[in-house]
């Protein structure tokens, strides 16, 4: 402890030397390369167990056998000598492609629907302050002793009066 020129006390803090740079890189998040590394090892793990299988069966088979090639003997695609019937297969994506295209064009008319409706609104707004602009022009007119002209007043009376 360390005394301050005032008589406290407080307590000294410092930096342990004995943490160097290895001990904080052993410290780091390792959790995916981990996952990875468990997941490689049941892969492999279910592989032996199923040609192990095979074996006691009988069925003498490699798992190069197995290792898919992109041509076999005949020059066609492997995927094409499994299947002879079936057409290609189609892109496992498509269903997520064709919905996102389909929230897009959602966002992008709803996005144009506000932006006509922001637009009605200004221009309601615009005509407005417009007319009221003019009204209140016509009841602040004077005459040239300073009072107001009446014929404005009394017109804009029998205006409302027609509306309502």
């Amino acid at each position: 402890m360390a005394f301050t020129e005032g008589g406290e006390q407080r307590e000294r803090r410092c930096m342990p030397q004995i943490m160097a740079l290895d001990t904080r890189i052993q410290r780091t998040y390792k959790g995916k390369i981990i996952k990875q590394r468990i997941e490689r090892n049941q892969k492999s793990n279910v592989k032996r167990k199923y040609f192990k299988e095979l074996k006691k069966e009988g069925l003498e088979t490699t798992p190069q056998q197995y290792a898919r090639s992109s041509t076999d003997e005949t020059g066609e695609d492997a995927e094409q000598s499994e299947r002879p019937g079936r057409a290609p297969r189609s892109n496992p994506y498509e269903k997520l492609i064709r919905v996102r295209d389909e929230a897009k064009r959602q966002k992008d008319e709803e996005r144009r629907r506000k932006n006509l409706e922001i637009k009605q609104v200004e221009k309601r707004r615009s005509d407005y302050m417009h007319e009221r602009k003019e009204e209140r022009k016509k009841y602040n007119a004077r005459t040239k002793r300073g009072q107001p002209v009446l014929s404005n007043q009394i017109s804009s009376l029998l205006d409302k009066i027609k509306r309502a």
